[in-house]
């Protein structure tokens, strides 16, 4: 189908294939969108003039699942504080088109979509991928603000581009994502309501990854048991000046992070079953791999990444992020830094 969008006497187009008369109607008349065509035989709604073509939704629509909804190179689709747009059927676009999904405005995608266009999700914006939704393309998701603004039950592999870090009394995120590592660091006192004595430092995780854990364990039917969880900046000295002792600081350096680099001290890192990379071949490492994100959690430290991460293959460390952050990291297939574009 085609939104045909009125400028005064100017006729522009948004080209939402295979509509009837009657989802024609569903778009608003406030926004400047023809809310009729008169066309009952599905076919398209042809453009009077103009090769740019520009529309709002601000209430809710639906593409059915018999229906295809194209973005065409230069069309810019906005979607506003109210506007909701539920695409059952697929998505398709062209270089050079745009979604903007702004503050209030949600865009739910339930099948297959071919996004070769450009999409931004503003602050306060939603992104939703149904469990059948499927992203993919050459086109590029934008977020502003916060990977809270995407809610992914399906998969997206189409590239997304993170927002800037931001640092804040010597934390920083991105997307409010928490990203720790050898140029990133965090205060010696981070986490403190962790300690429960002078002595604290492993076994201990934050409430939502360990709630997370028990899911996992519960579906994988292995035991999954921490190895090592929290660990306060006092203890990570005291294990990275062991390690610097026993194996000097430049092997040290490649699997046992300095204090104040560690994700343990986050609570947010978790150590599984063995501290051996033959783990990520057991059945148990394999299924962990190939399900965790399922859960919330990520390999942090891949295979054949260590350039980028700093450190060897740990198969057996992951951390958490929440499902749907998790899993658009897991199909990017990129190791965290790259994928917040801190690498």
């Amino acid at each position: 189908m085609k939104y045909a969008k009125f400028l005064g006497i100017v006729a522009a187009a948004i080209l939402l294939c295979g509509c009837t008369d009657t989802q024609l109607k569903n778009i608003d008349s406030s926004t400047g969108i023809s809310t009729s065509s008169g066309n009952t035989s599905g076919e398209n709604i042809s453009s009077i003039t103009t090769e740019k073509s520009e529309g709002t939704i601000s209430k809710k629509h639906s593409i059915s699942s018999t229906d295809t909804f194209d973005v065409y190179k230069n069309d810019t689709v906005n979607i506003v504080n109210g506007g909701e747009l539920t695409v059952d059927g697929k998505m398709s676009s062209e270089k050079g088109g745009k979604i903007i999904i702004k503050k209030g405005g949600v865009l739910i995608l339930n099948s297959d979509a071919q996004l070769d266009c450009d999409l931004t999700i503003e602050k306060g914006g939603k992104l939703i991928v149904g469990e059948n939704g499927k992203v993919s393309g050459s086109g590029s998701i934008t977020v502003v603000d916060s990977f809270d603004d995407i809610e992914c039950n399906g998969s997206v592999t189409a590239k997304i581009v993170p927002p800037a870090p931001v640092t804040e009394n010597g934390v920083t995120t991105v997307g409010g994502v928490l990203i720790v590592n050898k140029k990133y660091s965090i205060p010696s006192d981070f986490a403190s309501e962790l300690i429960t004595d002078d002595e604290a430092g492993t076994g201990l995780i934050r409430d939502e990854a360990y709630d997370a854990l028990c899911a996992m364990r519960e579906a994988s039917g292995y035991a999954m048991s921490i190895v090592s969880g929290f660990r306060s900046y006092r203890t990570q000295t005291a294990i990275y000046n062991r390690n610097v002792a026993n194996y000097g600081e430049e092997e040290a350096n490649s699997w046992s992070a300095k204090p104040g680099e560690s994700e343990h001290q986050t609570g947010l890192a978790i150590d599984i079953t063995s501290l051996e990379q033959s783990y990520g071949d057991t059945e148990e490492g394999q299924w962990l791999a190939e399900n965790c994100h399922k859960f919330g959690f990520i390999i942090r430290f891949q295979k054949e990444k260590e350039a980028v991460t700093g450190y060897i293959y740990e198969p057996w460390h992951v951390r958490y992020l929440g499902k749907s952050t998790a899993t658009l990291v897991h199909d990017s297939g990129l190791a965290l830094e790259e994928f917040l574009g801190v690498n």
